[in-house]
């Protein structure tokens, strides 16, 4: 076998492979467009999602922008209470001209607030 022979046959084995790979990766992105094609939602179900999402969104923001301009009850049995951030600041300022006596109720309130509920009771004795 000569050189020219050789070369002539390693050519045609490179054309080859490049020629396979090449099907490859057609047949690839082919599979792709097409899984794409079908898995993707409606667009009449996307818009109607939307429409719905930016609903509920108004309502949320317009519901948490209530809660911020009004006084009221987070857990009445705790005595825990929601202020506007102006209201807060201004009661703040005032309990904080003594702050010892201030830190004292700050602890007082944070322990009534996360103590534990109480036991139930137990129950009575099947003998009882």
């Amino acid at each position: 076998m000569n050189s020219s022979e050789s070369e002539k046959c390693c050519s045609g084995r490179s054309l080859a492979i490049i020629a396979a790979v090449l099907i490859a990766c057609l047949i690839f992105a082919a599979l792709v467009w097409v899984t794409k094609k079908y898995t993707l939602p409606s667009t009449a179900v996307d818009e109607a999602r939307k429409v719905e999402r930016a609903k509920a969104r108004a309502e949320l923001t317009a519901t948490e922008a209530e809660a911020l301009k009004r006084v009221g009850w987070i857990d009445a049995g705790k005595g825990i209470v929601r202020l506007p951030i102006a209201e807060a600041m201004k009661l703040a300022e005032r309990e904080w001209r003594n702050p010892a006596q201030a830190r004292a109720n700050l602890i007082a309130r944070v322990e009534k607030a996360t103590a534990p509920p109480p036991k139930p009771p137990e129950e009575p004795s099947p003998f009882e």
